[in-house]
C-alpha cells in the first residue's frame, strides 16, 4: 500500500466542493425553470424518482468497481463523464420548450458520475492522508461542502434576478464545475495500492466485502445509524415548508431561514471537528444524535418558529459532526482493499431508506403537521436506544465465543 505522508491536500479538499457548488446551483435552477415551465413539480418529482434508482443501482457495484481498479481513474473518469453529459445536453436542450428527455438522460449521466466517485474520493482519503490528519481533513471537507449549500441558491437567487442565465446557463454553469473538478483530480499524485482484491471476480468481491464488513460490528453500527440518520434528516426536511406553509404565514424568507440555519449549524459542526485533538469515538455519535432527537422533540411540543429555527441549527450541527465522524471511523477501521465496497454499503444504507422514508413522511406531516417532529425525535431516540442494546450484546456474545 502507498503510505499516506501528508496531513492535508488542497485539490482532494476543493475538488468535492466546486461539483457541489455547480451542482447544487444547477438544481435550484432546474427547479425554478422547470415549475416555471410546467406549472407543477411533476417532472421533478419524475426526475428525483429516476435519480434515486440510478443511485441505488451504482451503489450496488461502485464498492466492487472502486477495490479493483485505480481509484483516482475511477473519479477522474466520472468528473468527465458529467462535463461531457453536461455539454451534450446543454445542447440538446431547448430552454424555451423545455421537455422531460434531456433533463432525465443528464440526471441518470450525473448520478452515475457521483455513484463511482463519491465512493473513490472517499476511498482515497487514508490512502493520501495521515491518520492523525484525516478527522481534520473529513471535517474540512465537509464544511466546504455546507458553504456550496448556502452559496449556491444565493449565487442562483442573484444570477435569475439579473435575468443574464436560462436553463441552459445553468447547465453549463455545471459542466465548468465539473471540469475544474476534473482538472483538480487529476492534478493527484496518486499510485493504485497493490492487493489480493484486484485478483477478484465481481461477485466474489462483493461476497468478500459483506463477509467482511458482517464481522466488523462497528462498522455495522456506523451503517445503521447512517440509514438511520438520513431517513430522518429527509424526514425534517418535509417538515420544514409544511410548517412555513401553514403555521408562519407562507413567508418563502421563513423557509430559506430554516435552510440556512440548517447549513450554519453543518458548517459549526464541521468547525468543532475541525479543532478537536480527540480520535473520534462512537460514543460520540450517540451524545450528538441524542441531542438532536431532543431539539427535534422540542420544536414538535412547541410550536413557535424562533424555537425551530434553533432546533434546525441544532439537528444541523449534531447531524455534520455524524456524519464527519461516520466517515473518519469507517477509514480508520476499513482495510484499503475493502474501503470501496465499505463506502458502497454505507451509500447503499442511506440511499435506500431514504426515498421511502419521505414517502411515508410526506403522509405522516399531513396528518399530525407540526407533531411529525415529535414522531421523527421520538424514533431517534428509540432507533439509537435498540441500535446500542444490539451492539452491546453482539460484542458480548463475542467475547463469549472466544
Amino acid at each position: 500500500m502507498q503510505r499516506a505522508t501528508k496531513a492535508f491536500n488542497l485539490p482532494l479538499l476543493l475538488a468535492p466542493f466546486i461539483s457541489r457548488l455547480g451542482s447544487t446551483l444547477y438544481l435550484f435552477g432546474l427547479n425554478w425553470f422547470v415549475v416555471q415551465a410546467t406549472g407543477n413539480a411533476a417532472l421533478l418529482g419524475v426526475i428525483q424518482a429516476i435519480g434515486g434508482v440510478v443511485l441505488f443501482s451504482g451503489d450496488l457495484l461502485c464498492g466492487v468497481v472502486v477495490d479493483n481498479f485505480n481509484r483516482k481513474r475511477i473519479v477522474v473518469s466520472a468528473e468527465l463523464l458529467s462535463v461531457l453529459g453536461c455539454l451534450a445536453c446543454a445542447w440538446w436542450l431547448d430552454p424555451l420548450h423545455i421537455t422531460a428527455a434531456p433533463l432525465v438522460t443528464l440526471t441518470v449521466i450525473l448520478d452515475v458520475g457521483l455513484a463511482f466517485s463519491l465512493p473513490a474520493a472517499k476511498a482515497m482519503i487514508p490512502e493520501l492522508i495521515t491518520l492523525a490528519g484525516r478527522q481534520r481533513f473529513n471535517a474540512v471537507s465537509n464544511t466546504l461542502i455546507d458553504l456550496a449549500d448556502i452559496c449556491a441558491p444565493l449565487l442562483g437567487g442573484g444570477l435569475l434576478a439579473l435575468h443574464w442565465l436560462n436553463l441552459r446557463g445553468f447547465l453549463l454553469l455545471n459542466g465548468t464545475s465539473f471540469l475544474l473538478s476534473f482538472l483538480l483530480y487529476l492534478s493527484i499524485r496518486y499510485q493504485r495500492p497493490t492487493g489480493e482484491s484486484s485478483q477478484l471476480g465481481v461477485k466474489e468481491s462483493l461476497l468478500t466485502g459483506w463477509h467482511y464488513v458482517w464481522q466488523r460490528p462497528k462498522l455495522i453500527e456506523v451503517i445503521v445509524l447512517g440509514g438511520l440518520i438520513n431517513v430522518l434528516y429527509a424526514a425534517v426536511r418535509l417538515v420544514l415548508p409544511y410548517d412555513v406553509n401553514h403555521l408562519y404565514g407562507g413567508d418563502s424568507a421563513r423557509y430559506s431561514y430554516l435552510l440556512v440555519m440548517l447549513a450554519l449549524g453543518g458548517i459549526l459542526g464541521g468547525v468543532r471537528l475541525t479543532l478537536a485533538r480527540q480520535e473520534p469515538h462512537r460514543r460520540q455519535n450517540y451524545a450528538d444524535l441524542t441531542l438532536a432527537a431532543g431539539a427535534l422533540l422540542v420544536a414538535g411540543l412547541w410550536a413557535n418558529y424562533w424555537v425551530l429555527l434553533v432546533a434546525s441549527g441544532l439537528f444541523g450541527f449534531c447531524y455534520s459532526c455524524f456524519e464527519i465522524r461516520a466517515i473518519t471511523i469507517t477509514q480508520n477501521l476499513t482495510a484499503p482493499d475493502y474501503l470501496g465496497r465499505m463506502f458502497g454499503i454505507l451509500f447503499l444504507a442511506i440511499d435506500a431508506f431514504q426515498p421511502l422514508g419521505s414517502f411515508v413522511f410526506g403522509f405522516v406531516t399531513d396528518w399530525v403537521a407540526n407533531r411529525t417532529l415529535v414522531i421523527i425525535g421520538g424514533l431517534l431516540v428509540l432507533g439509537l436506544a435498540l441500535i446500542n442494546h444490539w451492539y452491546q450484546r453482539l460484542i458480548q456474545s463475542r467475547r463469549l465465543t472466544k
